[in-house]
């Protein structure tokens, strides 16, 4: 199966803020449950039994795996999950005939930046309004 690439427009691309908003929170969460299983087992490591140690990686294993698929979700829409911990997501798109990337993080209302193929978020600027279109 090969994926073709997607260009978004700042339209399109900020129809799919609330539902990878609510991905990506339910995401954190996921992530956070995965540390407090992890920093529990630690814990009691060396005094559990094969098989308490065996649940403990299941249970991780499964929080992991849920985790996996909640980031799928943000994939398949097109966009790039780039970093959970900032919620860091960006947009394949062309901005002034380049390509490249409109930006945006958890909690912005919009999108509002975009960068090119290899500057990152460091390299993030304001899109203009006749960038939006």
């Amino acid at each position: 199966m090969s994926l073709k690439l997607k260009y978004f427009t700042v339209e399109e691309a900020e129809s799919l803020l609330p539902k990878i908003s609510d991905v990506l929170r339910s995401a954190l969460e996921t992530k956070i449950r995965i540390e407090l299983k992890i920093e529990e087992w630690r814990k009691f490591h060396g005094k559990l039994s094969d098989a308490e140690e065996a649940l403990y990686r299941g249970q991780v294993d499964f929080l992991a795996a849920s985790l996996e698929k909640q980031l799928a979700i943000v994939t398949e829409l097109g966009a790039i999950p780039k970093d959970l911990e900032s919620g860091l997501i960006d947009f394949p798109a062309r901005v002034n005939d380049r390509e490249g990337y409109l930006c945006w993080k958890l909690e912005e209302p919009s999108i509002t930046h975009w960068h090119g193929l290899t500057e990152g978020f460091g390299g993030r600027k304001p899109l203009k309004d006749e960038e939006k279109k």
